[in-house]
């Protein structure tokens, strides 16, 4: 599991540093941040610190993965676990990189997210209902 994580965790790292270099761009028109440029006092040290920490963001996504194949766990306790991790990274790093404009656009995002979770959450749980299901017809065609 931990050499998945890792392997999860690397994809991520690098999806998450062109994402979140892509909603900037996609937000400003420009690579550069002009608020976390203020910040810190140079454009290149802005795409830098950008890109790592949006390569942080991805990274934990993806590497969280692995939570879901924590056996002893229920489907719901996986998917709010998961989407728990993702949030206290996420929350901070937009705010820091000025991903939204007011607090309006971070709450919508968040309930954009939850939304997306529950749809994941109701996929996983239809597909392992149905294969409770096929086990048990297994089980009682053995049985005759």
């Amino acid at each position: 599991m931990r050499r998945k994580c890792l392997i999860l965790s690397t994809i991520g790292f690098l999806a998450g540093m062109v994402i979140g270099n892509l909603i900037t761009w996609m937000a400003s028109g420009t690579l550069v941040n002009t608020k976390l440029t203020a910040l810190l006092g140079s454009e290149a040290g802005s795409v830098i610190v950008q890109t790592l920490l949006s390569g942080l963001f991805g990274a934990v996504a993806m590497g969280g993965v692995v939570i879901h194949e924590i056996e002893q766990w229920s489907i719901l306790r996986c998917a709010v676990t998961h989407y728990l991790l993702i949030e206290i990274f996420y929350v901070p790093v937009a705010l820091f990189l000025g991903w939204f404009g007011s607090l309006t656009e971070l709450l919508i995002m968040i309930g954009i997210q939850l939304a997306v979770y529950f749809v994941i959450w109701l996929i996983m749980y239809l597909r392992c209902r149905a294969k409770v299901r096929k086990l048990n017809e297994l089980l009682k065609e053995s049985r005759k």
